[in-house]
């Protein structure tokens, strides 16, 4: 399996406050994780580092690996929530987050915020998580499209997020084969550049590393308003 990150503040943010990390295990096997934090004075910087730190204790060998990674996320709720109570500076911060496991032909997932995993299968581009936003919620309604999820007032307020008053992780499992491509990604990437755009970029003859960078340029050639950063495994 192959894996590769890129980060990049964007042109308008003077800080970068997502988080990526790709941690690698015995037998292949591998666990991508990506905050995207929020909240003024270096806040989000940190609720977003306490997220992906968390998440990285992650151990396979205490099995039950898709609870585990809900519990993973449930205690970085309770660190970003300590950690804003403990700094006036820092309260209200909060951070998306997005974790997968993939081993043995399976993924793993944990997720919470409007940061997302999806799964490129041959020329298919399906989103695997939710947005937990108002127009995340009308699209799986059936009451919006795709593309007006892309300019609706609304979409960068998170109705559920780790350290935010209302928090609930969604989890699942899936089975990949070869050939399969994992991407995980902030809204700095896909609120700008839409899916039909994205799977030309995942399916030309690049590889991983120079995927991951088009699709980060393309942010940038929309206009790069918000932090970019994209985690890619290719299976």
């Amino acid at each position: 399996m192959k894996f590769f990150s890129v980060t990049h503040k964007g042109l308008v943010r003077l800080n970068n406050e997502d988080r990526c990390s790709v941690k690698c295990f015995e037998n292949g096997a591998v666990l991508l994780s990506l905050a995207d934090g929020m909240g003024g004075h270096a806040a989000g910087e940190k609720a977003a580092q306490i997220a992906v730190d968390t998440v990285d204790t992650f151990d396979p060998a205490l099995g039950d690996i898709e609870s585990q990674l809900v519990r993973l996320v449930e205690a970085a709720h309770g660190k970003v929530l300590e950690a804003s109570l403990r700094e006036m500076s820092h309260r209200g911060m909060g951070t998306t987050l997005t974790t997968a496991f993939v081993s043995n032909g399976v993924v793993y997932w944990a997720h919470v915020g409007d940061s997302r995993l999806y799964l490129l299968r041959g020329a298919e581009l399906v989103q695997v998580t939710d947005d937990h936003t108002i127009p995340g919620l009308l699209l799986k309604e059936g009451e919006i499209t795709r593309d007006m999820m892309m300019t609706h007032p609304l979409r960068n307020m998170l109705l559920r997020c780790v350290g935010c008053e209302k928090f609930e992780p969604d989890r699942g499992h899936f089975g990949v084969r070869e050939g399969d491509l994992l991407l995980l990604s902030t809204d700095g990437l896909h609120d700008v550049v839409p899916e039909d755009a994205i799977l030309p970029i995942l399916c030309s003859d690049a590889d991983l590393e120079g995927k991951l960078a088009a699709l980060v340029r393309a942010a940038l050639e929309a206009g790069g308003r918000d932090n970019i950063t994209v985690v890619g495994a290719e299976v």
